[in-house]
C-alpha cells in the first residue's frame, strides 16, 4: 500500500510540473502579445483567376490580350481598337491556339474581353468571370450565338454554265452560283459532316503555322509590293487536278463576295470575251464573327476559318466535274460589299446587277484603273497557295484571305509566286503597363489616425515575354506622390524569385543608401530593391525606374504581379540607416511576409494581430492586420487614387471602405472609385 501511495505521489508531482511549465511558457507569450486574429481577409483589391482558352485553331500560335473593358469600337462599320486602352495580360497561345494559366484582375471585375489582332481569331469576345475561373471555348461560344434557323435564299440568277452567253439586264456580268445559301450568306455546298442523319458545315484544320508565316511576310499596312502581274497572281493548272478553296480570314469592314472564273491559258480572253465569261460565286459573304457588335437577332456572320468548298469546272456543254483539265487558268474576283444583308430573304442578296463598288478582278487589265486587287503567295511548308484581296481601302490586301489546295499538289505550283518565310517568327512581346497605387499607414503596429496617406507610391510594370511566355524582362516605374506621415519612411520591394533568375539590373534615380550588390540589397534571401530612404525627399525627386533582364525561368502563365511583388516601407524617427545593425520596422501588405531584416518585436503588439508561434514570432499565414481586421497597407488597381485628407480615417473619406472590410471583400469591391464629396 505504501509503495502504491509513493507511486501516486510521484505521478502527481510530475503532472504538476508539466502544468507549471506550460503556464510559464504561456506567461512569456500572453502579457505582451495579442491573440492572433482568425479568418483574416487579405484586403486584396485584385485576384488571380485561372484562365483557360481554346480558340479551336490547331497548329496556329497567336497573340491575345485580356482587357477589363471592351477595347473595340465600331468606326464606319469596322472594328477598331480604342486609343489608350490597356490590357492586363498579353501572351501567346500554344501551337494549338490554346492557353492555360492565370490572369490578375480587379476583384470588382465581373467580365473580361479577349482580344486578338490575328485575322483568323475574333477581335473581341466578352467572357464572364466565374468563381471557379475564366473559361472560353470558341466553338461552343459561336454555337450559343447562332440565331434562329437561317432561311434559305433562292437564286434569282439562272445557272448558265456555258462558256459564253448573251447580255442580259438582270445579269450583266454573267455571275453564276454554285448552289444556294442562307440569309446570312453561308453556302449550302460547304464541306459538311453528318451527325444523327443531319449534315453540318465543318471547318478543316488550317495548316500548322500558316497564319504566322503570312503575318511574318505581310507586316506592312501597304502590301502592294506583292500585287504583281496577272500571270503570277492567277492560278495555272499544269496537270488535271481537283482543287479546293478554303476560307482563311478577313479584316474588312465590307461584306464582300468572292468567286472565280477560268479560261484557256494559251488563249486569254479579250475585254469583250471576258465580259461574257461565266463567273462563279464561291463565298457569297466573306464575313466572320469578330465581336458581338456584328450580330443581330436576324444576322450572324456566316464563315469561319477553315470553311472549304470544292471548285467546279464546267465544260463548253455545261457538264460539271471536280477536275480542272491541264492548260486552264483560274482567275479571281471580288464584289466589294456585295452581300446585302438587309435585302429580302427570299431574293438574291448578292448584288450582281449594279454593285455599288463594281467588281474587281485578279486580271488587272479588266479593272477600270488597271490596278491589281489581289496578291498570291506560295507556302512551301503546307504546299498551299494563299490569295489575299483588297476591297479598295488601305492596300493591306487582307480584306479577304483564302488558300488553295490541289490533288496532285504539284498541279498548281508556280515557282514565280512570292513565298512565305518557311520559319515562323515569334518576336518577344511587351505587355501594356500594369498600373496601381500602393498606400501605407506608417504607425504599425499601432493603427494611428488610419488615414492611409503616409506613404503613397504609384507603379507601372511592363513585362517582356518570349514565344513560350517566359519572362525575359521587367520594367518598373515607381513614382512617390505623397508623404502624409511625420516619420521617415524608406521604400523597397522584394521579388518572389531566385537571384539567379536575374541577368542584369539597371536602376535610375534611386536615392537609397541601402548596401547593395549588383543593385540588390545584400544578404537578402530573395532579390530585394531599396529605392529611397525618405518619402518626403523622394516625392521631390520623382519617378524611379528599375529595369531587369531575366533568364526566362518564370512563365507569365503562372506568375502575376500579385504573386511576384512584395512591396514594403521601413519606418523610423531618425531615418533609414543602411549601416545600422538593428533590425528595421517593416510594413508590408496584409499577409505578405517580412524580409529577414525585419524587427520581429513589433508583431502582435498594440493593434497588430499577425499569426504568431508560442514565442511570439510571426509564422504566417496572416501578417500585418489590425485587431479590428483593418490593413496597414493596400495595393489599389488605379493610379488616380484620391488621397484622404490628413487625420481623416479612410472609412470616412471612402464611405464604401467599411462595408468592404466588414464583408471581407464581398461588398463595395470598387470602394476606391467613390470618395466622399468634399
Amino acid at each position: 500500500m505504501n509503495n502504491y501511495k509513493h507511486v501516486c505521489m510521484l505521478l502527481l508531482g510530475w503532472l504538476t510540473c508539466i502544468v507549471l511549465f506550460s503556464a510559464c511558457k504561456k506567461d512569456v507569450y500572453d502579457p505582451n502579445k495579442n491573440e492572433p486574429a482568425k479568418d483574416i481577409f487579405d484586403f486584396a483589391t485584385t485576384v488571380d483567376k485561372s484562365l483557360d482558352i481554346d480558340y479551336g485553331m490547331k497548329g496556329n500560335k497567336a497573340v491575345f490580350e485580356v482587357f477589363t473593358e471592351d477595347p473595340v469600337i465600331l468606326e464606319n462599320g469596322k472594328a477598331k481598337k480604342k486609343e489608350n486602352v490597356k490590357s492586363i495580360l498579353k501572351a501567346y497561345t500554344d501551337e494549338d491556339c490554346t492557353y492555360s494559366g492565370i490572369v490578375n484582375l480587379p476583384t470588382a471585375c465581373t467580365k473580361i474581353y479577349l482580344y486578338s489582332e490575328n485575322y483568323i481569331l475574333p477581335t473581341s469576345v466578352e467572357v464572364e468571370v466565374e468563381n471557379s475561373g475564366i473559361k472560353f471555348n470558341l466553338k461552343d461560344y459561336i454555337k450559343n450565338l447562332q440565331p434562329s434557323t437561317p432561311v434559305m435564299t433562292s437564286q434569282m440568277a439562272i445557272m448558265d454554265k456555258a462558256l459564253s452567253r448573251a447580255y442580259t439586264e438582270t445579269n450583266p456580268y454573267n455571275i453564276q452560283f454554285l448552289g444556294g445559301y442562307d440569309n446570312n450568306g453561308m453556302p449550302d455546298y460547304l464541306l459538311r459532316e453528318e451527325h444523327n442523319g443531319i449534315t453540318y458545315p465543318v471547318a478543316v484544320d488550317v495548316p500548322n503555322g500558316l497564319v504566322n508565316r503570312l503575318n511574318d511576310v505581310l507586316t506592312a499596312k501597304d502590301n502592294s509590293s506583292f500585287a504583281v502581274s496577272t500571270k503570277v497572281i492567277n492560278t495555272n493548272v499544269l496537270k488535271d487536278a481537283s482543287i479546293k478553296l478554303t476560307f482563311l480570314g478577313e479584316e474588312a469592314e465590307y461584306r464582300n463576295a468572292i468567286g472565280y472564273y477560268y479560261y484557256e491559258t494559251q488563249n486569254p480572253p479579250s475585254a469583250e470575251e471576258f465580259e461574257s465569261l461565266p463567273k462563279y460565286i464561291a463565298f457569297p459573304n466573306c464575313s466572320t464573327w469578330g465581336s458581338n457588335s456584328g450580330i443581330t437577332s436576324n444576322y450572324m456572320p456566316p464563315l469561319w476559318s477553315g470553311h472549304q468548298i470544292q471548285l467546279k469546272y464546267f465544260d463548253k456543254n455545261g457538264k460539271e466535274t471536280n477536275v480542272f483539265p491541264a492548260g486552264i487558268t483560274i482567275g479571281w474576283f471580288m464584289i466589294p460589299d456585295g452581300f446585302e444583308v438587309y435585302k429580302q430573304a427570299s431574293g438574291n442578296k448578292v448584288n450582281i446587277v449594279n454593285p455599288k463598288y463594281g467588281i474587281r478582278y485578279s486580271n488587272n487589265e479588266f479593272n477600270k484603273d488597271n490596278k491589281s486587287v489581289c496578291i498570291s503567295l506560295y507556302d512551301e511548308k503546307s504546299k498551299t497557295t494563299v490569295n489575299g484581296f483588297e476591297d479598295g481601302g488601305d492596300k493591306d490586301y487582307k480584306d479577304v484571305f483564302f488558300y488553295l489546295t490541289s490533288t496532285p499538289e504539284e498541279a498548281i505550283y508556280d515557282p514565280n509566286k512570292p513565298t512565305t518565310d518557311p520559319d515562323e517568327e515569334y518576336p518577344p512581346i511587351e505587355s501594356d503597363a500594369l498600373e496601381g497605387t500602393l498606400v501605407f499607414e506608417d504607425l504599425w503596429p499601432s493603427q494611428g489616425d488610419y488615414d492611409m496617406n503616409d506613404v503613397v507610391v504609384t507603379y507601372h510594370t511592363t513585362f517582356t515575354t518570349d514565344k513560350d511566355n517566359k519572362i525575359i524582362g521587367i520594367k518598373d516605374i515607381f513614382t512617390p506622390i505623397h508623404a502624409g506621415g511625420a516619420l521617415k519612411s524608406a521604400f523597397g520591394y522584394q521579388m518572389n524569385m531566385d537571384k539567379s533568375d536575374i541577368d542584369n539590373i539597371k536602376i535610375e534615380n534611386s536615392s537609397s543608401t541601402a548596401l547593395n550588390e549588383n543593385g540588390m540589397e545584400i544578404n537578402q534571401d530573395k532579390p530585394t530593391f531599396m529605392l529611397f530612404d525618405d518619402i518626403q525627399q523622394a516625392v521631390k525627386n520623382g519617378a524611379i525606374t528599375v529595369t531587369l533582364e531575366l533568364a526566362g525561368k518564370n512563365s507569365i502563365n503562372d506568375v502575376s504581379r500579385k504573386k511576384l511583388y512584395n512591396p514594403f516601407i521601413c519606418v523610423s524617427t531618425d531615418g533609414f540607416n543602411a549601416t545600422s545593425k538593428e533590425a528595421r520596422r517593416e510594413i508590408h501588405l496584409t499577409n505578405y511576409p517580412p524580409t529577414p531584416f525585419a524587427n520581429l518585436y513589433f508583431f502582435g503588439r498594440n493593434n497588430d494581430k499577425s499569426s504568431l508561434d508560442q514565442e511570439g514570432n510571426p509564422i504566417g499565414p496572416n501578417y500585418y492586420v489590425a485587431e479590428d481586421n483593418y490593413p496597414f497597407a493596400i495595393d489599389l488597381p488605379i493610379t488616380d487614387y484620391q488621397i484622404p485628407d490628413e487625420s481623416v480615417k479612410i472609412d470616412k473619406f471612402y464611405p464604401g471602405f467599411y462595408k468592404w472590410a466588414k464583408s471581407k471583400g464581398e461588398e463595395n469591391k470598387d470602394w476606391y472609385e467613390y470618395p466622399a464629396s468634399k
